[in-house]
């Protein structure tokens, strides 16, 4: 099946916003449009929710976890006699846990973060070098050759300057 990218620039993000909201409305979501700009241009996101507190929370659990085992185990596994103190002694162990905590919470929100921004993006963007001129580009992917007249005119009535198809 023959997928067709419609690339339309703009030179306001105003327009570019309408457009986004015009192709919404008839259907297009996530990673069928894309928005290149040399300056960021704030945009109603997608209503996706964030699972970054989900990811913090189990890094949190599995560090914490690590870290409990690794001080507890290690100070079982080489006993040294300190004078009648215990052998897993809790303060050495609950700084070691808590660390351990800190580290797999931090490392997990960083690995979510990339997760949920999809980066690295390998994948090969369309571009228009009216983008490095301050202008706006939308790129828009559509499967179907039905909906080419809807996208071109969606675009076109938010107020594209020019609109060119891609065959990929």
């Amino acid at each position: 099946m023959s997928q067709h990218i419609c690339l339309a620039t703009f030179d306001r993000p105003v327009s570019v916003r309408a457009a986004v909201g015009q192709l919404r409305a008839i259907g297009f979501e996530g990673d069928q449009l894309e928005v290149i700009s040399a300056e960021p241009i704030h945009i109603r996101p997608d209503t996706k929710k964030s699972h970054l507190g989900t990811f913090a929370l189990v890094g949190a659990l599995v560090g914490g976890t690590g870290g409990l085992l690794l001080a507890a185990l290690s100070a079982s596994a080489y006993p040294i006699v300190k004078g009648g103190m215990p052998i897993v002694s809790p303060w050495p162990v609950s700084i070691v846990t808590y660390e351990a905590t800190m580290l797999g919470a931090i490392l997990s929100t960083l690995l979510g973060l990339l997760v949920e921004l999809r980066l690295p993006n390998f994948r090969r963007l369309p571009y228009d070098k009216i983008v490095a001129d301050g202008g706006i580009l939308v790129a828009v992917r559509c499967p179907e050759d039905g909906k080419k007249k809807a996208v071109e005119q969606a675009v076109s009535a938010a107020g594209a300057k020019k609109v060119s198809w891609l065959d990929g």
